[in-house]
């Protein structure tokens, strides 16, 4: 009983410092517009910054994975949150544009570390990861519900920098539950050195082992449309649906919390009838989901649209968990990190391509490509199990 307790304590906290790295990037996006007045810049130019904060966060999954495996992976979470924390801080206090650039880069580097360290904490613990790993992702929905509408109603009365330290508090939250609540964890590698592992011959031999390829291809598919949904679904209500500004935001902070509830569900279950079913399922759900949304029949399509693109959006842990049992002891930091940074680097994608075809072929096209892609990953899946291709 005590190490079960034990480990629920670990989990507790690794969900809180999940909930802060996520909760200080996304504090960032209720803001854009004042943002931009503030500094005197283009839509486009605080755009770009942000993409550069999601490509940077993408980079740093493999070298956290690495600095995991060779240091352990406590130090490199509290250096994680740490950077998070003061990343968020800086953009609060940007005195100019170049500066809440670099700021912005600061934050990305810190949250790009945490994931794969954090993951990498909770695989040495369980042994049904897919539960545990949905537990700990659904700390990011969670942040994305509550952060922004809390950032928000500061900034209401304090202004943005003000709405942007609700970020920085969140990361902090995160550093100080891992700080007291999880002793220090032994590295899986300590004898390893760094720079064998970060060469680009480690990199190609571990994505081309089939498994693991076939396993990145599906993240790179999920990344792109998370990414689309995460950037323009609010967007796309008010334009497609004529929602309001307050609505579309209501309707999102409803996916989320489907999502936030129902990935520990999905995770169980994938750990006890399989996880390539428990990624089949989700990714024809959302599909569904998404297909509903472009029935232009109004509130009833709306509702059970985003009921299901929010239950549908569940597959995270069950594809950290496919992941993690393709990599031995001594490389699943290295590995993870490794394969999270080459999906959600381009599956990043996914913003870009959705804003672009949605100006230029209307928001069918841009639905209607995730929707394949969708459908495509979860034909990939079926195709593996009934082939017998044993990727």
């Amino acid at each position: 009983m005590a190490k079960e307790n034990g480990r629920n304590v670990v989990l507790a906290s690794a969900v809180a410092a999940n909930f802060g790295q996520f909760g200080a990037r996304i504090a960032i996006s209720p803001f854009v517009l004042a943002i931009a007045a503030t500094f005197g810049r283009s839509k486009s130019e605080i755009g770009l910054v942000l993409t550069l904060l999601w490509a940077i966060y993408a980079v740093f999954q493999f070298p956290s994975g690495v600095f995991a495996d060779r240091h352990g992976e406590r130090r490199v979470v509290l250096l994680a949150l740490g950077l998070a924390t003061v990343g968020a801080l800086l953009v609060s206090w940007a005195p100019s544009f170049p500066v809440f650039a670099l700021a912005a880069a600061v934050l990305g580097s810190g949250a790009g570390m945490y994931f794969p360290a954090g993951t990498a904490l909770l695989d040495r613990r369980f042994e049904r990861t897919g539960q545990a790993f949905s537990f700990h992702s659904a700390g990011g929905p969670i942040a994305g519900l509550a952060v922004p509408v809390g950032a928000s109603l500061v900034a209401a009365r304090f202004g943005w920098r003000i709405g942007v330290l609700v970020g920085a508090a969140a990361a902090a939250v995160g550093f100080v539950a891992i700080l007291f609540a999880m002793g220090p964890t032994p590295a899986a590698r300590p004898d390893m050195r760094v720079r064998d592992r970060l060469i680009p011959g480690t990199a190609f031999e571990i994505l081309s082992r089939p498994r693991v390829a076939f396993t990145t291809l599906l993240g790179i598919l999920g990344m792109y449309v998370f990414q689309a949904f995460v950037s323009f679904f609010p967007a796309f209500l008010q334009e497609y649906h004529g929602l309001s500004t307050e609505g579309s935001s209501f309707a999102t902070g409803v996916a989320f919390v489907l999502i936030a509830v129902s990935l520990p569900v999905v995770g169980r279950a994938g750990d006890t009838f399989g996880h390539d079913a428990f990624l089949f399922v989700p990714f024809l759900v959302t599909a569904a989901g998404f297909a509903t949304l472009l029935v232009p029949v109004g509130r009833p399509a709306i509702a059970g649209g985003v009921l299901l693109v929010g239950v549908g959006l569940t597959w995270g842990g069950v594809l950290q968990s496919r992941f993690m049992r393709e990599f031995a002891d001594d490389e699943r930091g290295t590995g993870f990190g490794l394969v999270r940074t080459t999906f959600v680097l381009l599956g990043s994608v996914g913003s870009a391509a959705t804003g672009f075809l949605a100006d230029t072929g209307g928001w069918p096209l841009a639905i209607g490509v995730i929707v394949v892609l969708l459908v495509l990953a979860a034909g990939l899946v079926t195709a593996n199990r009934l082939l017998g291709l044993g990727l």
